[in-house]
């Protein structure tokens, strides 16, 4: 399960970001999920309030995705303390969740049968 761990806010698109983890036991494709924040509901605007993850990438359990606001390509790479971070962006001028100060949702996607067929595999 990919929850949302930490939140940097900030005037600059640069600095700004959302931390993610797999805090489950199995890996987890980001493709589908949604960061959003309150905001998008009051104005029924998804484009500058949400972000939904494009990347076909596995998240292995316990570790971490940093959704930077700002541009850049997506990559994994090692933190200071050696543990693995998937970098992914929302390739945006402006800061995203600064405008906003409600609280952020990630909404999950939904298992297909083929990933839950994969995870029995890997259980047995």
């Amino acid at each position: 399960m990919i929850r949302i761990v930490g939140v940097q806010r900030n005037e600059t698109a640069e600095r700004e970001f959302v931390l993610l983890q797999n805090q489950g036991s199995l890996r987890i494709n980001l493709r589908g999920h949604i960061v959003m924040s309150e905001c998008s509901l009051d104005t029924a605007d998804l484009n500058k309030h949400a972000h939904v993850f494009t990347d076909d990438v596995l998240v292995p359990a316990g570790m971490y995705v940093l959704l930077m606001s700002g541009f850049g390509a997506a990559r994994w790479a090692k933190s200071k303390d050696g543990s693995m971070i998937y970098y992914t962006y929302m390739n945006r001028e402006h800061p995203v969740w600064d405008r906003c100060q409600f609280p952020l949702h990630l909404l999950n996607t939904q298992h297909s049968f083929s990933e839950r067929r994969e995870q029995a595999l890997l259980l047995r």
